[in-house]
């Protein structure tokens, strides 16, 4: 055992700003707005998500929105001093027991699905399935030059030991393996009308 300590949130947020720095298709986002958190899943095997973004705005980045005669708004939460546009959320133990190239893919994807405005909503790419469009597959498509381009980059620095691990490895190579936890925010009515 190593006998340090590492915090899972914050070398994902370390390698968000990494990708962001190196990757000319990211240089929209400011990590100081954006909050990476960890969430837990109930299930180890099967089908399930590796991580997702939690946008803070509605539509084209309004931060109300009128509903059935209640208007509604995402709480503000702030960390060091920025307001936070998007929360990343990484899933454990499904997202760290990824090989490498997959852990990067997925944070490729996370990161796309930040609107180029940078304005809290997500980037649409369709009418009706604006998430991801007509396919994932297309989706993936709009950024694999520049993830492999990062993957080879990152291959021989020491960011690149600590992606190669499962999370077994992790939890075995440090002494304390903690992460930022945080309950998904949802909008709340602010007033009638």
């Amino acid at each position: 055992m190593a006998g340090n300590i590492i915090n899972l949130s914050d070398f994902m947020t370390f390698l968000l700003y990494d990708i962001i720095t190196a990757t000319p298709l990211f240089s929209h986002i400011d990590m100081n707005r954006v909050l990476v958190c960890s969430a837990y899943n109930k299930k180890v095997t099967g089908g399930g998500i590796f991580a997702k973004v939690v946008p803070m705005r509605f539509e084209n980045g309004v931060p109300v929105k009128k509903f059935k005669n209640h208007w509604y708004a995402f709480p503000k939460i702030m960390n060091n001093g920025y307001e936070i546009l998007y929360i990343v959320y990484f899933y454990i133990p499904r997202y760290f027991d990824l090989p490498a190239y997959e852990k990067l893919n997925v944070a490729f994807h996370e990161l796309y699905h930040i609107s180029p405005r940078f304005n809290g909503d997500v980037r649409r790419m369709g009418r009706y399935k604006f998430s991801h469009g007509y396919s994932k597959e297309h989706f993936n498509s709009q950024f694999k030059d520049e993830l492999l381009h990062y993957y080879n980059r990152i291959k021989n620095m020491p960011l690149y030991t600590i992606l190669e691990m499962n999370f077994a490895q992790i939890s075995d190579h440090f002494e304390t393996v903690y992460t930022r936890n945080m309950k998904v925010p949802r909008p709340k009515k602010i007033k009638d009308n």
